[in-house]
């Protein structure tokens, strides 16, 4: 245990909270790691063992936000209820979930944006889940006979890309004082029936 009295993966999530709280309050830019160590009563080379650089600390608050995402989505994805529906909450989910931090947490949602811009190993994982979940779901409406496809990859290609502007960052962003879901649910619904 460190002198915190925290263990290693305790102190990296104070690290990342106190982190969350100071960016909101000073904003994106103006955060430094001397003042979370300041904080916390330890080391900048205790701090530095955990998070190398301001950069790698950034990256753990957004995999960590994206890890709840991916868990929320994933609960989502097993409900009991035909797939097809379950297919258009899910998309409701995803933008709904991204949409929230952006409102929420506009300076943290903006280190997440960069990340996402030149598509960084936490995302690239991100986008994999994301892709497995609807994979599995589009195979379960394919398999009850809801909907039709030869390949159910290349279904989910489509999902995915039809609806690109309600869970892109930048777009999402861009949208943000909007209230987009029935246009979503409507997409979603459209490309359906097309399947159908």
């Amino acid at each position: 245990m460190a002198k915190t009295g925290l263990t290693s993966e305790e102190l990296k999530e104070k690290v990342m909270q106190i982190t969350e709280e100071k960016i909101r309050y000073y904003g994106f830019e103006k955060f430094r790691l001397t003042d979370i160590a300041r904080e916390l009563k330890i080391s900048h080379a205790a701090l530095y063992n955990h998070f190398p650089d301001k950069a790698a600390l950034l990256d753990g608050i957004s995999a960590r936000w994206l890890t709840q995402m991916d868990n929320t989505l994933e609960q989502l994805s097993q409900k009991e209820a035909p797939a097809r529906q379950v297919i258009t909450e899910w998309f409701l989910k995803y933008h709904e979930l991204k949409k929230e931090k952006v409102l929420k947490d506009p300076e943290l949602f903006k280190s997440f944006n960069m990340a996402a811009e030149i598509l960084k190993p936490f995302i690239v994982n991100h986008l994999h889940h994301l892709n497995e979940q609807l994979l599995i779901l589009v195979q379960k409406a394919i398999a009850t006979g809801e909907i039709r496809g030869e390949s159910p990859e290349k279904v989910v290609q489509l999902l995915l890309e039809a609806t690109i502007s309600f869970h892109h960052p930048r777009m999402v962003l861009d949208h943000k004082d909007e209230q987009r879901e029935p246009l979503l649910q409507r997409i979603v619904e459209v490309l359906l029936d097309g399947l159908t």
